[in-house]
């Protein structure tokens, strides 16, 4: 049996979990300071707790007490705590697309990804699990500014902030391996998972930006090119800062992966050796 392992480099770069682990602290530590001064009131194992014992709990813990907090207000209450914050994002956005065309210069945020000891199978096991929505905590679990999520017919719909820029965004995802991409794949690709976005507040706002996610099988494992392409007019900074959030993202969505393993995703991996995709 394969040991589990993940290695993931950021232009060039190769991330330590240290690192990553560092980096989602950093980013828990921005929520918490967010939501108390929208007023959220937080607690951690049932009790109340403030903003400065919030700041000192150890990762860990940090994580437990942002994810109680998130389940206990629910969409409603996070999308109205947010209300404003969400307009302004939506402001941003419309303003970022006013001015370009759709594919036209595109910056790309790449992260790539080597894993052992789980397979592209298991991986899509695990993806079809949080469409679902088993467990309602698992996409707070994989990043902490994911806010509110649910896995829809042809994509998802998700509050997150993206490239830790500004303010969240809710946001409908279109996803389908067969959908426009925005670059040409690589040779050795087995499945690209493509889609782009729309505004939740108003769908008939396209935010011009594309994922392309491609899926690379090998023995014992899997190898993945994440794949985020903003519109021209996009911020710099917005561009590091999602990689760095697809960074978190995907070394926790892989490791709940392995954590999770069933015989499914071994079914899904033997028809995967044999199925051919555009």
């Amino acid at each position: 049996m394969t040991d589990f392992s993940i290695k993931m480099t950021l232009n060039g770069k190769p991330l330590t979990r240290e690192w990553i682990e560092s980096k989602e602290l950093e980013r828990i530590h921005h929520v918490f300071k967010e939501m108390t001064d929208l007023g959220a009131n937080f607690t951690y194992q049932g009790r109340p707790v403030s903003l400065s014992d919030l700041l000192a709990l150890p990762f860990e813990s940090a994580k437990e007490a942002l994810i109680e907090t998130k389940l206990a207000l629910g969409k409603d209450r996070i999308l109205k705590l947010y209300e404003k914050k969400l307009a302004e994002s939506d402001v941003m956005w419309r303003e970022i697309v006013a001015n370009t065309v759709k594919g036209r210069n595109l910056q790309p945020a790449y992260v790539e990804v080597d894993v052992d000891g789980l397979t592209l199978g298991d991986f899509l096991a695990f993806n079809q699990s949080l469409n679902k929505m088993t467990d309602p905590a698992l996409p707070f679990k994989i990043h902490p500014e994911h806010f509110v999520f649910a896995g829809v017919h042809g994509g998802q719909e998700v509050m997150e902030t993206v490239g830790q820029y500004g303010e969240p965004t809710y946001q409908k995802l279109f996803i389908h391996p067969d959908a426009e991409k925005p670059t040409t794949p690589d040779k050795d690709t087995k499945l690209a998972m493509v889609g782009d976005g729309v505004l939740m507040s108003d769908q008939t706002v396209d935010m011009k930006m594309y994922r392309m996610h491609q899926f690379k099988m090998k023995k014992g494992g899997l190898r993945i090119k994440l794949g985020v392409f903003f519109p021209e007019t996009a911020p710099n900074e917005m561009i590091l800062g999602h990689q760095e959030h697809l960074a978190v993202e995907f070394y926790n969505s892989l490791t709940f992966a392995y954590q999770t393993k069933t015989f499914k995703g071994k079914i899904l991996n033997t028809v995967l050796k044999f199925k051919k995709f555009n």
